[in-house]
């Protein structure tokens, strides 16, 4: 880890994170990548890098209170396209 990285608060390191990744999501996208697709391969591109950060069994934890928190309507956003799925 270089001394910059080190010197980052969880915030700035969370901050700086999700700004490259709507960066990434918005160039590929623009590219002609469906959101659809983005959608899976950003989830099979995570689930892989949990599991190796934190094991099958970390990574299973995680990704159980994720579903949870979705179920719980933690990360409803309102709905842009009136004739998108829900």
């Amino acid at each position: 880890m270089s001394d910059e990285q080190s010197d980052l608060t969880d915030e700035e390191q969370m901050a700086i994170a999700i700004d490259w990744f709507i960066a990434m999501w918005d160039e590929a996208v623009a590219r002609g990548v469906s959101e659809d697709a983005m959608g899976m391969i950003a989830l099979s591109a995570t689930t892989n890098k949990l599991v190796k950060i934190f094991g099958e069994e970390g990574a299973t934890a995680l990704l159980e209170r994720t579903v949870d928190n979705v179920k719980g309507g933690q990360f409803d956003v309102e709905d842009d396209e009136p004739n998108a799925a829900n």
